[in-house]
């Protein structure tokens, strides 16, 4: 695989993708939110994902050896499936800085998935994570009013609620590079490792 760039880093992270029609019923989601929370930063639901491990600055040299490191993995373990389904904010509901959708189903092998990503990817030095791994997909960021809008979360009731989206199959682990634009940021898939599959590419 050959990286067309003209930086010597890019800043990469580890996902699973969203089907078409999951991204669709996320939209749809976020605009009957919008009717409670109309101040919000709603994150554009194509770039939605449910980010396995953060990678940051990475040399472009270095990712091939992270498809490497990774390839066993896409060997060993079996797709599975998650449900899409309960609100939750990040760091508290006083004073939310993020809003998002959470995951159910399948735990125990998506922090299989999780544990086998940060195992293989120990002998090129990434750090591992210091907090628990929480799954879950970033519908907004709250910026301003924090407190407003956590108060308004409450009141409404939107946090007891299931919201069940509907389902994610996990087939495959994609590296994505975040690349700053003019509208905002996009995510470009560089390649996945399909689990239990040969490795497919998107460049070459």
């Amino acid at each position: 695989m050959k990286l067309h760039s003209n930086r010597n880093s890019l800043r990469v992270f580890l996902a699973v993708e969203l089907s078409l029609d999951l991204c669709r019923k996320v939209s749809e989601f976020q605009q009957q939110l919008q009717n409670f929370l109309p101040h919000v930063n709603w994150v554009r639901p194509e770039s939605i994902h449910l980010t396995l491990k953060f990678l940051g600055n990475v040399d472009a040299s270095m990712v091939d050896q992270v498809l490497t490191a990774l390839e066993p993995i896409g060997k060993s373990q079996p797709p599975f499936t998650l449900e899409i389904q309960g609100l939750g904010v990040f760091p508290h509901v006083r004073r939310p800085r993020i809003l998002w959708i959470g995951c159910t189903g399948d735990i125990p092998a998506l922090l299989n998935l999780v544990s086998g990503v940060e195992g293989a990817l120990d002998p090129l030095d990434f750090p591992s994570e210091e907090k628990p791994y929480v799954p879950h997909l970033t519908l907004a960021r709250i910026k301003h009013d924090n407190s407003q809008v956590g108060k308004v979360l409450t009141h409404s009731g939107l946090l007891e609620q299931p919201q069940n989206l509907g389902i994610l199959p996990v087939a495959r682990i994609t590296l994505f590079r975040s690349n700053v634009t003019t509208i905002g940021v996009e995510y470009i898939p560089l390649w996945a490792v399909p689990l239990n599959e040969a490795v497919s590419n998107f460049s070459s």
